[in-house]
């Protein structure tokens, strides 16, 4: 079976040779695992034996990307999305934003008009390289192709990711201002997360015309936290809501799988996520209180699971780690389910106790 095949198995709910397996990273685990005797130029999907290639979108509005000031520790850059953000040189730390490019509406009127003269010729809108804080410049079309041509070869499934429409609305507005006008000024939300979905529609259409149509898109929508939702469902369901749909309707008219990331716990949406095309939800923290085998008890076929093994749990001892993943690999003979940590491996795993990881999920993922 390919890494592709298995993939769409799991998604179907049909019974795949093994487990399919991916999972994400923290920059630091990278550093720590290199410094542990990790080669230099391994690439973890290929050292792991992961099935799934990961691209990413651009649907920003298209702002210069560029390094504004740095130190030894830090740098400050202006994003593609528009937003000035200070971060921590390689380490996965929490991110100080320090402006937004719509704070208000005279300022929208100016980054909308970005949206809606953007030129998807200038160069590719898609690439095995993340968008989000990068400050190299994207492949041409012809060089991308490339990179998706030699996943495709190798048969990988195929995820492009990028923001969803809470996401974008708030790196483009502010996070708190954000928050406060979905109860204060909902229609400006609407006009800033409508806008937003038109252009990431284009952008996969761009791929499309080009001959690159991913098997997924995973759409990055962080709209909970631990305790549940940042607001209510009821919100969610009057402003986001009709956008999801429109996007879940335009990747199944394509032929591509719809997938879903979100931090916390964001169940109280899950119904509405299915009736707006949804087929696989990620990460399902544990820490949230989310467990994937009372999940499947709950949804039944409705969704496939993709995370939810606590990282919590990789770095203890070995039997907290192997009952961690045989309890909840056990849960999915049949399809379903799609090996993840619940968010991204961080540096408290050592490569020894990730391969021990990579073990226990080989064996207990075996069909």
């Amino acid at each position: 079976m390919t890494k592709r095949d298995r993939v769409i198995y799991a998604i179907e709910h049909r019974t795949p040779d093994r487990l399919p397996v991916n999972d994400s990273f923290w920059e630091d685990t990278h550093s720590r695992w290199m410094a542990e005797g990790l080669p230099p130029d391994a690439i973890l999907r290929e050292y792991f034996d992961f099935d799934i290639a990961d691209f990413s979108l651009d649907a920003s509005p298209g702002f210069e990307a560029k390094l504004l000031s740095e130190d030894d520790e830090y740098f400050t850059m202006q994003d593609r999305f528009g937003y000035v953000a200070r971060k921590t040189k390689g380490k996965s730390r929490t991110i100080d934003y320090k402006s937004y490019p719509a704070p208000d509406q005279d300022c929208w009127k100016s980054v909308k008009r970005k949206f809606q003269s953007k030129q998807l010729d200038k160069s590719s809108l898609i690439d095995n390289i993340g968008f989000p804080f990068r400050l190299s410049p994207a492949p041409s079309w012809a060089e991308a192709r490339k990179k998706y041509e030699a996943a495709h070869t190798d048969e990988y499934y195929i995820l492009a990711n990028a923001y969803g429409p809470h996401e974008a609305t708030w790196r483009l507005h502010g996070f708190t201002e954000t928050l406060l006008d979905i109860a204060m000024d909902p229609e400006f939300i609407i006009d800033i997360a409508s806008t937003y979905v038109d252009s990431f529609m284009e952008t996969i259409e761009a791929c499309i015309d080009r001959g690159m149509t991913p098997d997924r898109f995973w759409m990055i929508d962080d709209v909970a936290a631990t305790r549940g939702m940042l607001f209510s469902p009821d919100h969610w369901r009057q402003l986001y809501k009709p956008l999801i749909a429109k996007i879940g309707h335009f990747l199944k008219s394509a032929g591509i799988h719809f997938w879903m990331h979100s931090c916390g716990n964001c169940e109280p949406i899950f119904d509405d996520l299915i009736e707006c095309g949804l087929q696989v939800i990620n990460p399902l923290e544990a820490k949230s209180g989310l467990d994937v085998c009372k999940l499947k008890d709950k949804y039944g076929t409705q969704l496939c699971f993709y995370g939810n093994i606590d990282v919590r749990n990789m770095s203890a001892d070995d039997e907290t780690c192997e009952q961690e993943i045989k309890r909840k690999l056990s849960c999915f003979q049949q399809g379903g389910y799609i090996y993840h940590s619940d968010h991204s491996v961080p540096p408290e795993v050592s490569l020894n106790q990730y391969n021990q990881v990579m073990e226990y999920v080989r064996r207990y993922g075996a069909q």
